[in-house]
């Protein structure tokens, strides 16, 4: 009598279907992945020992360095600036709210959904321009910001009119414009 196959196991399954995915990839997209892979898993082991108290507390408007991972389509992804959004965040909260920034070349070249804030917004990118994504803002976990984490890193902060400028794209993006009186 012959012994049964086992069936097959699903998680070999699934890394299967994501390497042949990544190998249809260009060189660079499939290093992308790959590097992102490896940071991810070690998120997912760091996340069991995460205490978000031992983060510092971020305000609005202040700069922080995050790793937005692996994303589809156009969703930004990659390491990047992006600005704490919301108005309070509590220490014991993993999560916080987000605006991706980019920099950007030519602003003449802006999509209508981005937003230009100016040169020399982050202090230590002396002349790149800074652009907000409001269109990108995200919940993200405090587990993906990288800097500032200790007293002695460097820390920055939009100013408030870049805040009302993002504000004002926002609502704009997202909401039915009121109808105007005459």
């Amino acid at each position: 009598m012959s012994t049964p196959t086992p069936p097959p196991d699903p998680l070999d399954a699934a890394l299967a279907g994501l390497k042949a995915a990544i190998k249809t990839l260009a060189p660079k997209s499939q290093q992308m992945v790959i590097d992102w892979l490896i940071r991810w898993g070690n998120l997912i082991v760091r996340e069991k020992k995460f205490d978000p108290q031992y983060v510092p507390y971020f305000k609005r408007g202040d700069i922080v360095y995050v790793d937005l991972g692996f994303n589809v389509g156009s969703e930004h992804g990659g390491v990047h600036y992006a600005a704490i959004y919301e108005y309070s965040n509590n220490k014991k909260n993993k999560n916080v709210v987000v605006v991706p920034l980019s920099s950007v070349y030519d602003e003449t070249k802006i999509s209508h959904a981005d937003l230009y804030l100016g040169d020399d917004i982050i202090p230590w990118t002396p002349g790149v321009k800074t652009i907000a994504k409001p269109n990108q803002i995200r919940s993200i976990s405090k587990m993906r910001i990288l800097k500032p984490l200790s007293a002695g890193d460097s820390k920055a902060k939009l100013k408030a009119e870049h805040l009302d400028k993002i504000d004002a794209k926002l609502k704009e993006l997202l909401f039915k414009p009121e109808p105007t009186t005459e």
